[in-house]
């Protein structure tokens, strides 16, 4: 695929607290500063990324590619990803800006807050196949949550609280963990079929989630597989004791946390009746029942020219 030349600018004006909007302005003056063509468009509600970012494509006109850069946090990196991914000529890349409450993809595809950082990339990189999971026929990017995980994520996602990333997780860890109850739950995947409690089953095409919770250490967006941190039954104290690990990684040691591989997860309650919510990318996508599957190279996203032996070279 040949380099970009357009750049189609999508950001969230109230993403880091106004960060989104000066990250966006200033990478279109920087790009226009190379001569290259590039517009800016803010979002006003959730789905507008992915609506504009489609209507970008479809009104493409040049013969190069466009390259559609998110710029915000780990939601508008899944709405713009879901439209590019699903550009049907192929000639559609994306772009990667961080600046949002929690930016874990660009964490994992090593991708600076700066905007001469991600100016540089995007202008001298390289369009790079990258994995992304699929439930249903909803792509995300980082981590799709069930169990706790989710239920953090729908606290944090209600609370209205002035807290950001790591310390908002925190927090609605310590709110969520002393009225949680465990589910019992079916999981099928390429492991020993698991019937039981599940504590949490973190489903991971990248290590981080939560701004820099690194749940599943490894997790690779350029091997086919998703890695599954699953906790099964397990109490308050040792969930507390994770917690002082999960930042490193560590945690992957205690007794009670499996790191499993699988190219696709099927999952459901135990109980019909349950009702066992799935958020991904820090936004909620369904209910329990359902499939989460790994789609290998889904998606061209301009990256950092990498050393021939490293991941996604």
């Amino acid at each position: 695929m040949s380099q970009p030349r357009s750049f189609f600018i999508i950001y969230n004006p109230v993403a880091g607290r106004g960060c989104g909007q000066r990250t966006a302005l200033e990478l279109k003056r920087i790009l226009d500063g190379r001569g290259l063509a590039a517009t800016a468009c803010a979002t006003s509600a959730r789905g507008d990324a992915r609506q504009i970012a489609e209507q970008a494509i479809a009104d493409k006109r040049e013969s190069d590619p466009i390259c559609v850069v998110a710029c915000g946090g780990d939601g508008t990196m899944q709405e713009v990803a879901n439209a590019v991914a699903r550009a049907e000529d192929n000639q559609a890349i994306m772009g990667i800006a961080p600046a949002g409450r929690c930016n874990d993809f660009a964490r994992a595809l090593r991708i600076g807050k700066k905007p001469e950082q991600i100016a540089e990339v995007l202008a001298g990189g390289n369009p790079t196949r990258v994995d992304l999971g699929r439930v249903g026929d909803r792509y995300f990017c980082t981590i799709a949550a069930i169990g706790f995980d989710a239920a953090v994520s729908r606290f944090v996602n209600d609370m209205r609280m002035p807290l950001r990333g790591p310390a908002a997780y925190v927090y609605g860890t310590l709110r969520v963990l002393f009225h949680y109850t465990t589910p019992e739950l079916r999981l099928r995947g390429d492991f020993d079929d698991y019937d039981g409690p599940v504590f949490m089953a973190a489903t991971a095409n990248t290590p981080w989630y939560g701004g820099s919770m690194k749940i599943a250490p490894a997790a690779s967006p350029f091997d086919g597989k998703l890695d599954i941190c699953l906790v099964g039954k397990t109490t308050r104290m040792r969930v507390l004791g994770m917690l002082r690990g999960v930042g490193s990684g560590k945690h992957v040691q205690l007794p009670e946390v499996q790191q499993l591989r699988t190219r696709r997860l099927v999952a459901g309650p135990i109980d019909p009746k349950a009702r066992v919510e799935v958020w991904a990318d820090g936004e909620p996508i369904g209910l329990l029942p359902l499939t989460v599957e790994c789609v290998p190279g889904a998606i061209n996203i301009m990256l950092a020219p990498q050393p021939a032996d490293s991941a996604g070279a």
